[in-house]
């Protein structure tokens, strides 16, 4: 495959034939009309066979130009898309958390279109007509350089204008793409929540919601419509003015004896070569500057900065078990009231320790921390005795395999998604990490066994065989840390039992932290934590916890009438 350097000079020499070819018609019809005029009898044979073979030579290079400059801009946006990708893949926890699904989908649907039409209509038309206008306005020169000087003088007075309209544009086309992102979000979320829509009879909410984001669309593409409309006008009446113009000054002239029909015909020609050729660029102008502004929302995204990264000379974690620390820990969202508010709580190596506590108390965001998708504002996080900002990200997040209520399965087989704990992972020892799971059973029932796919996040399984997919996942991990997240709340009390079971077999000889409400998951537990308004409220085992009379107490009582 040609280099973008060869791409792009292929793409320059064949507009340049290309744009050399149009532009000759108005030499040609200058040439023809000189021997019709001098009534040569050659042109019978010439006539046809000049027009034919600027014809054949126009077609051949515009196939050619067409082809090198549409590879080269979609080359371009691959990468661009690839980069993005990359970029976000990359990018901080947080970040990802901050913009809607559905919005980062924009980026690489509706901005990557409209680019994607910016670039291929730049690439195939700039050039052409570029030297169509420049050799156009040379033959004029050579015809008649008077008269061309009047086209020149004409034709630019419409410049300043469409530069104008071009800035419009460009401010217009951002708006457009941001609310694009704005609709596909709204999409994403509420066809996903087909169910709640369905169940509470929300279809003309959720149709109201729809209309009012459709009809803001409508009203940001037409506002940018209206500023594309104006270009073709404005070049038409530029056009105008220079044609009457030339034929006056001709018809002045031929009055005068000084001017012949051949001069007429062959600037007409020349005129009528030029005049599409600077439409086109003008349009060009306008695609130019949509495209600019989604350029200008692709780097942004490709060059933001993340804010948890690896200190200079980063080191693997040194593992010895895998025991975790937090040392007066402080964390906030955006600034907002402290999820965290001076934590300090640790995990010896192979102990279970669960984190309980009221929604938004800080448990998950301990987990998070843990796992290094933050940084603390304060305060230290430690594995095995090193503060995990000294260390290399990979080492950090492959000491810890997360299970959560919200299982992430690809649409893949089975076993790809079981191999995503260890990619290098062979057959045996995929199957091995599904029987401690407990779901090598359902699995090889299923149509295909391991070959089977899971289908779109995971539909074709139960939650309780999701759930145990994900065990398996975490067992191939096989790493010494083990962050359970609510792992068995919404599952039914069969499918728990199962479950659960599958993790205290997961959490042998492991450092595990657990967040539950269900106090079947946390009886077991070496140590208790219990955490209110970002602080650690009590801390014990199940029994003592039970006897003070405290928050945990009261969570479980509560929890207790619940059952």
């Amino acid at each position: 495959m040609p280099g973008r350097y060869a791409l792009f000079g292929w793409g320059v020499i064949l507009s340049l034939i290309t744009a050399g070819a149009g532009s000759s018609y108005a030499g040609a019809v200058h040439l023809i009309s000189q021997m019709i005029e001098a009534a040569d009898p050659r042109v019978l044979w010439a006539a046809p066979a000049l027009i034919g073979a600027l014809g054949l030579i126009r077609a051949a290079s515009l196939y050619g130009q067409t082809l090198a400059t549409n590879r080269l801009a979609l080359s371009i946006m691959r990468d661009l898309q690839s980069a993005m990708y990359a970029r976000l893949a990359a990018a901080d926890f947080a970040r990802l958390q901050a913009e809607a699904t559905g919005s980062l989908i924009s980026r690489f649907t509706n901005d990557i279109t409209m680019l994607r039409e910016s670039l291929v209509r730049t690439a195939n038309n700039l050039t052409r007509d570029l030297f169509m206008v420049i050799l156009g306005i040379a033959w004029m020169v050579w015809i008649d350089w008077l008269l061309a000087l009047y086209v020149l003088v004409v034709l630019p007075l419409v410049g300043q204008p469409v530069l104008k309209i071009g800035k419009a544009i460009r401010k217009r086309a951002d708006a457009v793409q941001t609310q694009a992102g704005d609709v596909t979000s709204f999409l994403d979320e509420s066809l996903a929540g087909a169910r709640v829509v369905k169940s509470f009879t929300l279809e003309n909410y959720v149709n109201a919601r729809a209309r009012a984001r459709f009809a803001e669309r409508f009203r940001l593409l037409m506002s940018m419509t209206r500023q594309r409309a104006r270009i073709e006008p404005l070049m038409e009446v530029a056009g105008m003015i220079a044609l009457a113009g030339v034929f006056v000054i001709l018809g002045w002239r031929a009055v005068q004896g000084e001017a012949g029909i051949s001069n007429l015909l062959g600037i007409v020609a020349a005129i009528l070569v030029v005049s599409p050729a600077a439409r086109a660029l003008a349009s060009l102008a306008g695609a130019v500057q949509e495209g600019f502004a989604v350029l200008d929302r692709v780097f942004a995204l490709i060059d933001e900065t993340d804010q948890v990264t690896e200190a200079p000379g980063a080191r693997h974690l040194t593992l010895s078990g895998g025991a975790i620390r937090f040392e007066a820990v402080r964390f906030g969202y955006d600034g907002a009231r402290p999820a965290l508010d001076g934590v300090t709580l640790e995990a010896r190596a192979g102990e279970t320790v669960a984190l309980v506590g009221p929604s938004g108390s800080g448990k998950t965001t301990l987990l998070n921390l843990a796992a290094r998708l933050y940084d603390p504002d304060e305060g230290r996080v430690l594995i095995d005795g090193q503060d995990i900002r000294t260390a290399s990200l990979p080492s950090v997040r492959g000491a810890a395999a997360l299970v959560s209520q919200d299982i992430t399965l690809f649409d893949d087989s089975v076993a790809a998604n079981i191999a995503l704990g260890r990619l290098d992972a062979d057959r045996e020892a995929v199957i091995e990490a599904a029987r401690a799971a407990d779901a090598h059973d359902f699995i090889m029932a299923l149509p295909g066994g391991y070959d089977a796919p899971v289908g779109p996040k995971g539909s074709q399984l139960s939650g309780g065989q999701r759930q145990r997919i994900a065990i398996a996942r975490a067992i191939l991990k096989d790493a010494p840390i083990l962050l359970l997240d609510e792992a068995t709340s919404a599952l039914d009390a069969e499918a728990e039992s199962r479950v659960q079971a599958a993790l205290e077999r997961l959490a042998e000889g492991r450092t595990t932290l657990v967040i539950a409400h269900r106090l079947s998951t946390v009886r077991k537990a070496d140590r208790i934590y219990v955490l209110d308004q970002g602080r650690i409220a009590e801390q014990g085992d199940h029994a003592s916890l039970s006897a003070a009379g405290g928050l945990y107490a009261r969570l479980s009582a509560l929890q207790l009438r619940e059952e």
